[in-house]
């Protein structure tokens, strides 16, 4: 097997790279690589590879190199450790001296999307160890001291050797029923308590403005986009890496599937959503808030049931609302896709000396909520 390392699109070879693409590999495509890499310079070193066996392609990765920061780790544990414990505070305590750079063998801006293609004929083919290579390939040509390998690779390559086992945040997703032909289809299918919490948003709403955001409007609200974004990142318990938000500015322009919808009140900009529709599916993952305007008026609730309108609408099969406040989103019929991480080091006595902090990375416990009838 022979493995090759890019570290920018710029020499990328694309003719090889979109032999294993499908139509609606959007994440994967040419231009959503370009466009992630040139917004997001100071916040990841992006790693393309190529495999190839006797030069043909037999797969192609996609992974992110960011900076560790220890305080982050320490809140995120501190977070869904809520019972205090001496041990688990020293271990907490220790983790704030984590910083380093780590390799997420994905996307870190949208975690639930596997980044990886393998031919068939090797998926899971234990005598092809495709994982190793790539693992050891990553770590003889970049300083990332470990990997991150999500649930997804999982399922295409064997996992073997020195991995510890995270637990990481749902993903929280929506199946639209072939019986959902309006929104007063899904209005019907839950309980009246939610109702009344639907119809209280509303009212409470009248005043609010929804505007799709064409270029023009991106560009004047550039500034306004990325405060309401950074309200919404720094409440996040945990991030990798900040996300642009001139990345919409970018997609729009090129594609058609890419939608930005704006919220006014008294013509200032309080919210902002973003649905990107691939396949039958609606990625519903970035928004920004006022969150002083939305305690009073519920905007991010009113964003969740338009995402709900607008899939129905166009007929589309599920809804990916990503990993942020799964209890909340449960409350719309949202439910969690569980998933796991496996980290990676090369010395099994690293793995051991961590073991007891990465024990405690876990999610906030929460309540599953169920508003269907």
């Amino acid at each position: 097997m022979e493995y090759t390392l890019f570290n920018s699109y710029k020499n990328l070879p694309f003719n090889e790279w979109e032999t294993l693409l499908l139509e609606d590999d959007f994440f994967l495509s040419p231009l959503c690589l370009k466009i992630i890499e040139e917004e997001h310079k100071e916040e990841i070193t992006p790693l393309y590879i190529i495999i190839k066996d006797e030069g043909k392609v037999v797969g192609i990765v996609y992974a992110h190199i960011f900076s560790l920061n220890g305080s982050k780790v320490k809140d995120y544990i501190d977070n869904g450790n809520s019972k205090f414990n001496v041990l688990n505070y020293f271990k907490s305590a220790s983790a704030r001296l984590l910083n380093m750079d780590i390799c997420f063998l994905g996307n870190t801006f949208l975690t639930n999307e596997a980044s990886v293609r393998i031919s068939k004929e090797y998926v899971n083919n234990n005598n092809n160890s495709i994982l190793d290579g790539i693992l050891n390939t990553i770590s003889s040509k970049t300083k990332a001291r470990f990997t991150i390998i999500p649930e997804s690779c999982k399922k295409r390559m064997t996992l073997k050797g020195n991995y510890l086992e995270i637990l990481v945040e749902p993903d929280m997703q929506l199946e639209i029923k072939n019986s959902w032909l309006e929104f007063n289809d899904y209005l019907f299918s839950i309980r009246s308590k939610y109702k009344k919490r639907y119809r209280k948003v509303i009212d409470k709403n009248n005043e609010v403005v929804k505007k799709e955001m064409n270029l023009e409007d991106l560009v004047i609200e550039s500034d306004s986009m990325k405060k309401l974004f950074y309200n919404v990142f720094n409440k996040s318990k945990f991030n990798a890496a900040k996300f642009n938000t001139d990345v919409f500015y970018d997609l729009k322009s090129k594609k058609n599937n890419v939608s930005i919808y704006g919220y006014y009140l008294k013509d200032e900009l309080i919210g902002f959503a973003s649905d990107i529709s691939i396949n039958k599916v609606l990625y519903a993952h970035f928004v920004g808030l006022n969150y002083e305007i939305n305690q009073t008026h519920e905007i991010y609730n009113l964003m969740l049931y338009e995402q709900i309108d607008y899939a129905i609408k166009n007929k589309l099969q599920s809804i990916k609302f990503g990993r942020t406040a799964a209890e909340f989103k449960s409350n719309i019929g949202a439910i969690p896709k569980n998933d796991k991480a496996y980290v990676y080091h090369k010395n099994k006595v690293v793995l051991k000396i961590l073991k007891p902090i990465l024990s405690l990375l876990k999610p906030k416990n929460w309540t599953q909520r169920n508003p269907f009838k």
